[in-house]
């Protein structure tokens, strides 16, 4: 027969009825992404041929998990994350692993993270704009239980 702690019940440690001390372990958080950088809200195709565009996410609510081999397991998820909706042949969805390498996922802070675009001379998009969209995994953010979808969108224009 296995021990019991009575003292470990979920309702003493949340602090019911003020009779009990919190024990500062937080709740899960309902998290939200706002994306900034020098991609948003547009850029031009031809910025992503050269490169050095940033895509800045930046949590409002929540902390990214901490930095180390934790964040590093995780940056394959997080530029996984940013998706295109059309489907170029030699566009965004074709090309992340080029255009943005892992290492580019970088946590600057607790609350941001910086993705840096590198230069892809085979990128090239012919039919139509793309829009493109990025889902933070929940395992990035401290005390997450969902994906994320950041927002806004942010749009890759056609070189004219």
């Amino acid at each position: 027969m296995a021990y019991i702690d009575k003292s470990m019940v979920a309702e003493r440690h949340i602090g019911r009825l003020n009779r009990h001390a919190a024990t500062g372990i937080p709740a899960y958080a309902r998290s939200n992404v706002t994306i900034s950088g020098t991609c948003t809200p547009t850029c031009a195709e031809s910025q992503i041929v050269t490169g050095g565009r940033t895509i800045i996410l930046t949590l409002n609510i929540g902390k990214w998990i901490p930095a180390g081999s934790l964040f590093d397991a995780q940056r394959t998820a997080i530029r996984n994350g940013v998706v295109s909706a059309q489907a170029e042949a030699a566009g965004l969805n074709a090309r992340k692993t080029t255009i943005l390498p892992v290492t580019s996922v970088v946590r600057t802070n607790s609350k941001v993270v910086t993705i840096t675009l590198a230069a892809d001379a085979g990128y090239s998009i012919a039919v139509a704009s793309e829009v493109v969209t990025v889902t933070v995994p929940y395992a990035a953010i401290e005390f997450c239980k969902s994906n994320v979808v950041a927002t806004p969108t942010f749009t890759i224009v056609l070189n004219t």
